[in-house]
């Protein structure tokens, strides 16, 4: 810890931060992490669909001097005597405190600090979930730089595979085994020889005719997936999808054979990065790999569009490592403050 740095904490409420959706903005993009589930977009999604009594929220804003180089979206949960970051680990694959590098530590002692200074904190347990192995969060734990703060337990949530996009198509495809590289190849010819049309999604007119099928081929293609699409968890979707696309930030690969959807990719392009958020296929195209090919088709696109990587997002699905995709692990940490 550096004591020549000095944190200022400034806390908001979820209405007065939206004066500074700006600068939070930037210092995202500017953040170690850049990623959409950290965006103003996201998060305003998720308030909107999920919490009634905003009180709960507390946004922390951490400046040095003049300079905003962290903010923690804290989420309060009294009935459990829980904090956590705002959101829910089967919506956001990433929550972590945003920051800057240089003042994670700084940001984090101060934040622990603010917490313990709260007259209702007694006895809470500060609950971080799916925080990437990349985190400072690490380094101050593995380091027991927290030690005279917190007890600290610590356990792998889960795992998100990225591929780092360097070189072209072919380059991509010469990297994987030759079996592997013949698949796909075998794949992209077999679908390609039919006449399914493609369709890039990326305004509101077309995504509201868009999405009615998209959640029918949603909940019919596997049975956990109907019962996680709840109506709250549809409006939610509307919400961010429609707020993204406003943004230009949103790319939908949908395939069509005549009328009906046989498959579609919903892409959020963050930070020049391809982030998979979510994806649908028929089972009754399963002979043509449709579900495969259409992820298979959306990575090309990202190599063309030269990104810095594409995130295959949370799950270990076996495709994702036959892509190229390279785990980052997903941590979830307690905090027991002293």
């Amino acid at each position: 810890m550096n004591p020549l740095v000095k944190i200022n904490c400034i806390e908001l409420t979820w209405i007065e931060s939206k004066e500074k959706v700006n600068e939070w903005e930037n210092l995202l993009i500017e953040s170690d992490f850049p990623h959409p589930f950290s965006s103003f977009t996201f998060y305003n999604s998720w308030v909107e669909t999920f919490v009634d009594d905003l009180t709960q929220i507390k946004m922390l804003f951490f400046y040095n001097e003049n300079k905003l180089v962290g903010m923690a979206p804290v989420f309060i949960d009294h009935n459990n005597k829980n904090v956590s970051i705002l959101g829910d680990k089967d919506l956001f694959d990433y929550r972590d405190i945003i920051y800057i590098s240089g003042f994670y530590e700084e940001i984090y002692i101060e934040f622990l600090s603010y917490l313990k200074l709260q007259p209702w904190f007694h006895g809470y347990t500060i609950f971080m979930q799916s925080i990437p192995e990349s985190s400072e969060l690490f380094n101050l734990v593995n380091t027991d730089k927290l030690n005279n703060f917190a007890d600290v337990e610590i356990k792998q949530e889960d795992v998100t595979p990225i591929y780092d996009v360097n070189g072209v198509w072919d380059d991509y495809l010469l990297a994987l085994n030759k079996k592997q590289r013949h698949e796909i190849r075998r794949k992209l010819r077999k679908f390609e020889s039919q006449d399914f049309q493609f369709k890039l999604i990326r305004n509101n007119d077309d995504l509201s005719v868009f999405l009615s099928d998209f959640y029918e081929l949603f909940i019919n293609s596997r049975e956990d997936k109907k019962e996680f699409l709840t109506e709250e968890r549809k409006t939610f979707f509307n919400k961010m999808l429609f707020a993204f696309a406003e943004k230009n930030e949103l790319k939908i690969l949908s395939y069509y054979d005549g009328n009906t959807l046989i498959s579609a990719c919903i892409v959020i392009e963050y930070a020049n990065i391809y982030f998979l958020y979510n994806s649908a296929y028929s089972l009754d195209y399963n002979s043509y790999s449709v579900g495969l090919v259409s992820k298979i088709i959306a990575l090309k696109q990202s190599i063309e569009n030269n990104n810095h990587a594409f995130n295959f997002l949370r799950g270990n699905e076996r495709y994702k490592y036959e892509l190229g995709g390279e785990d980052i692990k997903l941590h979830e940490i307690k905090l027991l403050v002293n």
